[in-house]
């Protein structure tokens, strides 16, 4: 019994760990995805400076966790994100609102991916 110990104790670390990191996530995508929401808000309104502002702040807050993320997610989805921060960076200051919300609602959706990717389900464990 002895020697399952130290195998056991780590197992039950990892799983811990994978259980806070999602938790963490799911945090973090739910704060983004509102954010996004009042961006959304803002271009119906033709707020565009808010909407603008916003979103910075937002890709501020997306650059913070980056390297964590880079860490624990594929690179291909969050390079996707990047992407369409970019993209939608770009035509928040044009001020094409039909691009401009079709691509937040990639992002959205992109976000959403990336919470999901880290969630502890059977389809993400097999």
């Amino acid at each position: 019994m002895r020697s399952y110990r130290v195998p056991l104790f780590l197992l039950a670390l990892m799983l811990s760990a994978c259980l806070v990191n999602s938790v963490w996530l799911s945090r973090r995508c739910a704060g983004w995805t509102e954010a996004l929401d009042a961006i959304d808000r803002y271009t119906l309104t033709d707020n565009w400076e808010a909407a603008e502002r916003q979103l910075e702040n937002l890709y501020l807050d997306w650059l913070e966790v980056q390297t964590w993320l880079h860490i624990t997610i594929e690179h291909e989805e969050l390079d996707e994100a990047e992407a369409l921060f970019c993209r939608s960076m770009v035509l928040v200051e044009e001020k094409d609102s039909v691009e401009f919300r079709s691509h937040i609602a990639d992002l959205h959706s992109q976000l959403h991916l990336l919470c999901e990717l880290e969630q502890l389900s059977i389809a993400n464990v097999l």
